[in-house]
């Protein structure tokens, strides 16, 4: 982390850093209209356009953290397994031995995120204010928007390292690397109490729409494009239910999400069905008919240039770019079709028909659509619509070969709803519980929880919180699979089941042996039982850097 910073701060501020680097880059069509070349230090910022130009520096970091979030967040899980051509970084992640040198304990990303954040809220205060463009409601939504993405990389930070150094500050002087980077690692509480208040500060500054200044007048108009891409109010809600969630606070995580709801737009799953997968195919162009699903997405555009790894992890043909190095597990597979792969029934009482084989997974390339197939793919990342498997060897709709253009939902609807429900079962209100729960099934063409199926996996209001609980992780998985959110839903419903400090180890244990193959089911009782294992080890380069990075 030191060795980054002391590599880009030099003569110039971090900011100017930046603006070069996104001159140069292919992230000119995110903002409208475009800022002009980069100033001088001595002259920035000075106006608006710096501003939307300093707050770009800040979103486009997050699109190197997508593919470290899908992989970070579902092969030490239960749901994704190592595929056939897997690294030796990824199978110790999945194998639960992961070393001080593999790559993706490389917290680099999270930082630069962090630290970009850090100069926007510093520096945006200092742009005048003015009448057209920058009102202080302006200027207070910006800093609002850098706050939800500063808590952001460090709420992933937490979940993956434990405890991490804790800069609050820009470091945009040189001089400053060597004692802010040789700072003991900060605890979880102490840096969740700063999330949450940020938290706070962002929600009641953060807009519930995305506006854009009018091409030819003074003021703004609303960019549907932006209302996805940018931060708004229901973003921020649903990070801070996550973050209470984390810490077992249940009626702050209740309210967070009432407080998405009261909004009034973007609040609503709507009604899929059969189109389930639009969620995914489309992209921020006024076709998807499903907008209403999405609450804030990372984009990516191959034809601007702007790629992600997704299609290189999950495929398994080489023509496509695919390496395929992550596969879906036969759990989960048979968890959304039970009798795969034997036959997949057109009953929803039995069978995931719209969230299973086809839409969330399918089979080998080049078709995709045999049941019995050696080497499944997750669909979602590199589909362009359903695969119907009862139509054999038929080319399947496909993003271009290497065209990882998938746009990645940090947050949507459903999420925010199976939260909703977490949060209220844990509180006490089991019946609101499973109205959000069926709110996610209805929308996906499932029958309620309370409906009798296959599995025999109902609940009620009698049921028992974990029960119902249970059915949520399970939900969760079905709705949100390979998105990168099932290891650490493992890690918060543990802490559930005993406190934040003490968490129910076995339970944890139990769902990844369900995905780990036998010989490997000792080792996972033994190095789970120990919390310390959960979260990655300090990389390697880091902790020569800095010595007090010690477990």
């Amino acid at each position: 982390m030191k060795k980054y910073f002391k590599t880009t701060i030099q003569k110039v501020s971090l900011l100017l850093f930046i603006c070069i680097a996104l001159l140069t880059s292919s992230c000119k069509k995110f903002f409208e209209p475009t800022p002009k070349d980069a100033v001088l230090e001595s002259n920035f910022p000075k106006n608006y356009w710096d501003a939307e130009f300093m707050l770009r520096g800040v979103y486009q970091a997050m699109q190197p953290l997508v593919s470290n979030r899908v992989v970070l967040g579902e092969v030490r899980g239960d749901w994704v397994t190592p595929g056939v051509n897997t690294d030796n970084d990824i199978n110790e992640l999945a194998n639960h031995k992961v070393t001080d040198q593999n790559r993706y304990t490389d917290w680099q990303p999270f930082y630069t995120l962090i630290n970009r954040a850090n100069y926007a809220i510093k520096n945006i205060p200092r742009i005048p204010l003015d009448s057209n463009y920058f009102s202080s409601v302006i200027r207070d939504r910006y800093i609002g928007e850098a706050r939800f993405l500063r808590c952001y990389g460090y709420f992933h930070l937490i979940q993956n390292f434990d405890k991490v150094p804790f800069i609050w500050e820009a470091i945009d002087d040189i001089s400053k690397v060597d004692t802010l980077f040789k700072i003991e690692p900060s605890t979880q509480d102490k840096i969740l109490d700063s999330i949450e208040m940020d938290l706070k500060k962002a929600f009641a500054t953060c807009d519930i729409q995305g506006n854009v200044p009018n091409s030819f007048d003074a003021g703004f108009r609303v960019s549907v494009e932006q209302t996805f891409m940018r931060v708004r109010k229901q973003a921020v809600a649903g990070l801070q239910a996550e973050v209470y969630l984390w810490r077992n606070k249940y009626a702050d995580a209740v309210n967070a999400c009432q407080a998405f709801y009261n909004i009034g737009i973007d609040n609503s799953p709507g009604n899929a069905g059969a189109s389930w997968f639009d969620i995914f195919r489309y992209g921020i162009d006024g076709s998807n008919i499903l907008y209403n699903e999405a609450i804030y997405r990372v984009k990516f555009d191959f034809k601007a240039r702007e790629t992600n790894d997704l299609m290189m992890l999950s495929s398994n043909d080489p023509a496509y770019g695919g390496r395929y190095l992550i596969a879906p597990s036969l759990n989960a597979m048979k968890t959304y079709n039970p009798y795969y792969p034997d036959s997949l029934p057109n009953n929803n009482l039995a069978n995931e028909i719209y969230r299973g084989f086809g839409t969330s997974f399918a089979g080998s390339a080049p078709y995709y659509n045999r049941l019995k197939s050696t080497t499944p793919v997750i669909w979602k990342f590199i589909g362009l619509a359903s695969v119907a498997p009862n139509i054999v060897d038929v080319p399947q709709s496909l993003r271009g070969p290497y065209q990882s253009d998938y746009i990645f939902h940090v947050y949507r609807v459903a999420d925010l709803y199976l939260l909703w429900a977490e949060a209220l079962n844990r509180a006490g209100d089991k019946a609101n519980a499973i109205s959000r729960i069926n709110s996610i099934r209805g929308r996906a063409g499932m029958p309620t929880a309370t409906t009798v199926n296959r599995a025999n996996d109902t609940i009620s209001v009698n049921s028992p919180v974990e029960k119902i609980e249970n059915y949520i992780l399970r939900e969760r998985g079905l709705e949100l699979g390979f998105e990168g959110r099932r290891w650490y839903d493992l890690i918060r419903m543990a802490r559930h089941r005993g406190t934040p400090t003490s968490p129910d180890k076995q339970f944890l244990i139990d769902a990844i042996k369900k995905r780990a193959p036998v010989s490997l089911h000792s080792y996972l009782q033994t190095t789970l039982a120990d919390v310390k294992n959960w979260y990655l080890p300090y990389n390697i380069e880091e902790k020569k850097l800095n010595p007090k990075l010690v477990k």
